[in-house]
Order: structure tokens, then sequence, then C-alpha cells
């Protein structure tokens, strides 16, 4: 009886080591619109932000348009001061007076133009961060590898397109996509065992229920086939749809309930499952939009106006599951821990054994 009880404490004992090896991560991507910056503000959009951020406690944020409306005053060093100064001052769910380097990290795209620029923030450490030029006008892509604890690291790029309909801002917005998809793929094979992401306002929409900015697959002055989102998608990318509280896709124009539900520009895209690499379990894809919540559903302490009063475009929140993928001595390897595998937990209380399967992980 002793040796099973040994046995099963054992058993018990690898079931917890592998389940440490499954990190679940929750992201927002968000739009701001110029609430945060230090370059002339819209500061009064940066409280309805904090609102927003210390409900959904996100671990990583990924910001496009954090800067202002003043351009000759614009300095990514600058943006990242306010930018820090925001986050110890508004950011309650970090904890009593939180501190940069401890209990978050955070990095402004040092690539900007004039005005605005993306950022990262991250209650875990970053491995390594920086930004890449993806195209006029002067838009950077922020490439970050996040040390998460229980994975082999993940991967966090940022993103903003340029926007417009015209024939220049969509030719700069299939460069903008080529771009972010060739550095991608690059970082993809410098990083053979981290899952990936990206997040970002990439102002275009490919749904076939949805209107996009210009028609999609038409040819751009210089020849080339105008298909933004595609393009990003082939660095093996995958969309987790995000909908609203009535079932809605739109990320932009949030202060009407109804009209304009065309606009999908915003994204939170996942590397997919393949052997080798940690895989990426969707547990929740969700805008977080105050005027669409079905009635008396808002979450306590909201307003309906509160979304329209920190940014046009709407908060998108995804929760992720990570499990990570380890190597075996033989060569081989495997994700830990395994969904769909049968797991043997020997209980001893009177010598019973208890079968359980772990239910799978939602897609």
């Amino acid at each position: 009886m002793k040796g099973q009880r040994f046995t099963g404490l054992a058993l018990l004992w690898g079931l917890a080591i592998a389940l440490a090896g499954a990190t679940e991560v929750k992201i927002v991507n968000w739009n701001i619109a110029r609430a945060v910056g230090a370059n002339n503000p819209r500061s009064a959009q940066a409280p309805f932000v904090a609102k927003t951020l210390n409900y959904l406690q996100p671990d990583i944020i990924i910001l496009q348009e954090v800067g202002g409306d003043t351009r000759t005053s614009w300095n990514a060093l600058n943006q990242e001061s306010a930018l820090d100064s925001f986050v110890r001052t508004n950011l309650t769910y970090l904890g009593v007076n939180p501190q940069r380097n401890r209990d978050y990290f955070l990095y402004v795209n040092r690539i900007g133009d004039g005005w605005i620029s993306n950022a990262i923030i991250s209650r875990y450490p970053f491995r390594n961060i920086t930004d890449v030029n993806i195209g006029a006008p002067n838009r950077g892509l922020t490439v970050g590898l996040i040390d998460i604890p229980g994975t082999n690291g993940l991967g966090v790029f940022g993103a903003h397109f340029d926007s417009g309909a015209d024939d220049g801002s969509s030719t700069r917005r299939q460069t903008n996509a080529e771009n972010t998809r060739d550095r991608i793929r690059e970082w993809r094979m410098r990083n053979r065992r981290a899952a990936y992401l990206l997040g970002g306002d990439l102002n275009e929409n490919e749904d076939p229920d949805l209107r996009p900015i210009r028609a999609i697959n038409s040819p751009l002055p210089d020849g080339r086939a105008y298909a933004p989102i595609s393009t990003v998608l082939s660095a093996r990318l995958r969309d987790t749809m995000p909908v609203d509280g009535l079932g809605g896709k739109r990320t932009w124009r949030v202060s009407n309930t109804n009209a304009d539900l065309d606009h999908r520009l915003d994204y939170l895209l996942v590397s997919p499952t393949e052997l080798g690499r940690d895989r990426v379990n969707v547990l929740q894809a969700s805008l977080f939009n105050t005027r669409r919540f079905p009635t008396g559903r808002l979450p306590a302490g909201f307003e309906i106006t509160d979304s329209q009063n920190a940014s046009d475009h709407t908060a998108m929140f995804l929760r992720i599951r990570i499990d990570m993928w380890r190597l075996r001595s033989d060569g081989g390897g495997y994700w830990v821990p395994e969904p769909s595998a049968l797991v043997i937990l020997l209980a001893f209380s009177g010598g019973g054994l208890i079968a359980v399967r772990m239910s799978p992980a939602r897609k």
C-alpha cells in the first residue's frame, strides 16, 4: 500500500509539473486616439481609458496612437515617460504604487510619424524589444519577446497601418502589410519554440459581410493587388475574431449603437498550432464597447458613453492559454498539458482508482 501511495503521489506531482507548463495570459489591443502622450494629448479621454483597463486587467497591452496633436514636440522618450506616468498613476490593478521594471514593463516605439506611435505594456519582463520601419508614413512595427513563465516566451508585435481610401494611402497600407509579414516571417525563423501574436490598427477589413475601405484584390497604381489583411495573415497568423456583447465585429466609430457596423479595422491575430512551437488556445475574444451590451448587462460602474469617451476605437480583449512545447531526450517533443490526453489520477483513499479525462481546449 505504501508503494501504491508513493506511486500515486509521484503521478500527481508529475501532473502538477505538467500543468505548470500551461499559462493563461490576458491581452488588450487598443488604439487610444492620442489619450496619453507628451505632445498635447487628448487628456480628457485618459480616465476612461484607465477605467476600461482596470476592469479588463490585462497582462499585456498593445497600444496605438500614443501621442498627441502637436507635431513639433513629438519625442519617443518623452512619450515613454508620459505613458509611464499614466500607468503608475492610473492603472490601479497593477497594485499600490506600481514601479516600472518591477510591477510592469513598457516600451514606446522609437519610430513615429511626428504625432503618434505604438507601445507595449507588460506585467512580464521583455527578453528583448525593438522596432522596425514598415514604410510610410514612418510607421514602425514593435517587435518584442516577453518572458512569460511556463512558456518558451511570447512574441508580441504591434502595428498601425496607414489610413485612407485614396490610391496613395492604400498603396502605403499594402506596403505596411507586406513589410509586417516579412518581419514576422523572419522572427519565426529565429524563434522556433515561441508562440506569437500581432495586435494592431490595420485600417482595413476583408470580411465578406462587411464593407472594405478599398475593394479587396483591386489593382494598385504600381500593379500590386490590394489585400493587406490577407497579406498579414500569410505570416502564419490566425484571426481570433473578437465580437462585442451584441455579436458585432465593429471596432471603429463606437459612438453609435447600430450604425457603421461595417468598420472592423483592429485585430488580434495569433500563431497557428504547429509541432515544435508553444500552442495558443483562445479562451475568450471580445470587444469592450459600452454601447454594445445587452440591456441590463453593462458592467457595474460603467456608463453607456464610457467607450466613446475613451477613444473612437474599441478595446479588444483576448484571453489565451499557452501550452509549452518541451523537448524529449530522444529529440522529439510534446505540448504540456495535452488537453485530449487521458490523465490517470491515483487516489488511494481506500485503494480506489479514478480516471479523469481533461476537457478539450476551446479554440
